[in-house]
């Protein structure tokens, strides 16, 4: 019996060592440094940020340590910041806004794999500088965002309005066209560039925004809204069902998990939030759940 007693000692003293370990290499692991600024902080929200941040982390299983920085800080400023956040971090990624202060800090430390995350994915830049540009899959996100458009269409066949920004091309746009084609969708959109008068017609069934409208008109009907935005859902109007987030916080684990392998990442989708509550068709529901997989040609 003594001896028997004596294994389990042992088993568990194994297990509780077990569970002590994982821990204490987590600490132990360099972390991931992620620069944000107090305005996309804002946006974004508080608890949502501290959310994603612990979410992100245990993906990694390392910290991802935040380093916050004031809105339009200089390259110095913001390459300081990050050498004084961590010595040797596994990784540190940057908004596209800071990738002056990227490529900075990329000078100050060699051999610390550095992204730059969002910007628009068209724009080449050069490697040479140690900087790994992790651009965002806007021709993949705009065939998801037609096939959803097409869904919410299917009750009432009325028409589809996307107001694009400058980012959006041709080619975007004809994505977007073949996720409403291939999810049914066989009538044209209404295209609105930036700038461009409008009308908003009598039949419509959704609403895309690539872009902010400013004379968007207070009347407007209220029809499903599929919308581009770092903005936290829960200030968002209840018309608004699906939100296409490309922002640094939905592409740091995908960003970091893949940044040491060095060259030219491939782009990366946004992360697609289906507000479940304000959509009211089960079935819809469950199409759009399935169409937001689908790859383009699934």
């Amino acid at each position: 019996m003594a001896l028997k007693h004596r294994r389990i000692v042992i088993i568990i003293l194994i297990i509780l060592g077990i569970l002590a370990l994982g821990p204490a290499l987590y600490t132990l692991r360099s972390p991931v440094l992620m620069v944000v600024d107090d305005e996309f902080t804002g946006l974004y929200g508080f608890h949502r940020s501290w959310v994603k941040q612990i979410e992100i982390s245990l993906k990694l299983f390392r910290r991802l340590k935040v380093v916050q920085i004031a809105g339009g800080a200089s390259p110095d400023v913001v390459a300081f910041a990050a050498v004084e956040a961590a010595a040797r971090p596994y990784a540190a990624l940057f908004p596209f806004a800071y990738r002056q202060g990227a490529r900075r800090y990329a000078e100050e430390s060699p051999g610390i794999p550095v992204g730059v995350v969002g910007g628009d994915p068209r724009t080449q830049f050069s490697e040479e500088d140690g900087l790994v540009f992790i651009k965002t899959d806007k021709t993949g996100d705009l065939y998801r965002a037609g096939r959803c458009a097409a869904l919410f269409a299917r009750s009432n066949g009325g028409n589809i309005l996307f107001f694009t920004g400058e980012l959006v091309d041709w080619n975007d746009k004809d994505a977007f066209l073949k996720g409403l084609r291939d999810q049914g969708f066989d009538n044209s959109p209404i295209f609105v560039d930036k700038g461009e008068d409008y009308t908003l017609p009598k039949e419509l069934s959704c609403i895309i925004m690539a872009r902010a409208v400013e004379n968007y008109p207070e009347d407007s009907p209220s029809v499903p809204m599929i919308i581009f935005s770092w903005v936290d859902p829960g200030v968002t109007a209840r018309e608004i069902k699906v939100i296409f987030d490309d922002s640094p916080w939905a592409l740091a684990a995908v960003a970091a998990k893949t940044l040491h392998r060095g060259g030219e990442m491939a782009p990366v989708s946004s992360e697609i939030l289906v507000l479940k509550d304000r959509i009211g068709d089960a079935e819809i529901l469950r199409d759009i759940q399935k169409a937001i997989k689908d790859k383009e040609g699934d």
